[in-house]
């Protein structure tokens, strides 16, 4: 969706945007309603899947404060000099990092 109107593939900046965009849609289709506190009480009560999204996360579901609590990070290290891996946390890695790292 985002290369076939931008033209450049997506970083993970852009897929962190995408994620928010897609977390208040369906928060808003959730609250059946655009009023602001139907709304903020619809994303009070999100509790998406890993499988319902795009990131690496655990899911999307906010604390109090507005925090995703199953945010989660994700190493990646471009080896082979073209392809970009994960490698950590080890859960999710899918090679080794090396180390020391080489540069480009």
């Amino acid at each position: 969706m985002y290369k076939d109107k931008s033209g450049d593939d997506m970083d993970d900046t852009v897929a962190r945007q995408m994620q928010a965009l897609f977390v208040l849609c369906e928060a808003i289709d959730r609250a059946g309603s655009t009023e602001p506190a139907k709304i903020q009480a619809a994303l009070k009560a999100t509790d998406l899947k890993p499988d319902q999204i795009m990131m690496g996360y655990k899911g999307v579901k906010f604390d109090d404060k507005g925090q995703n609590i199953l945010a989660s990070g994700l190493i990646i290290q471009l080896q082979d000099g073209e392809n970009y891996v994960s490698v950590w946390p080890k859960a999710s890695a899918e090679k080794t990092p090396i180390m020391p790292y080489k540069g480009w």
